[in-house]
């Protein structure tokens, strides 16, 4: 192919240097662009097939997923019942933290009415509404 086909030939008065047309020549460059377009058809077909491959993978999760997700009602109504137990046992020891410090209320008022009954003075007994904050 020959670099002057299709150019357009300078005025008669203008000097061009030749410097300058060889560069012109190179950046305005006509080429056969079928190797870049068998390129991009074949970086397209890659990532077709490497969609596929993950779409493909992705059914099949949701598949075994679904697959679990019907065996696992047994598994969780053993869940449901340890969450139960586990609750039960919280409200047991809430319980018990009731009950002891209501024992302490109660074992502090028996010994404010004891030293009430020697006429201990009250300066050295604590302030009920104190102990209770």
């Amino acid at each position: 192919m020959d670099h002057n086909d299709g150019v357009i030939q300078a005025p008669a008065g203008t000097v061009v240097p030749q410097e300058l047309l060889k560069e012109m020549l190179w950046f305005f460059r006509v080429e056969d662009a079928s190797p870049w377009n068998y390129s991009i058809f074949a970086l397209v077909g890659v990532v077709i097939v490497i969609s596929i491959v993950l779409l493909r993978k992705s059914i099949q999760a949701n598949r075994n997923q679904k697959i679990l997700k019907k065996n696992k009602p047994e598994t969780t109504t053993l869940e449901v019942q340890d969450l139960a137990e586990a609750g039960a046992r919280e409200d047991n020891n809430l319980n018990m933290l009731r009950e002891t410090l209501l024992s302490e209320k109660q074992n502090l008022a028996q010994v404010e009415t004891e030293l009430k009954g020697r006429k201990v003075p009250l300066v050295l007994l604590p302030d009920p509404q104190e102990s209770e904050s």
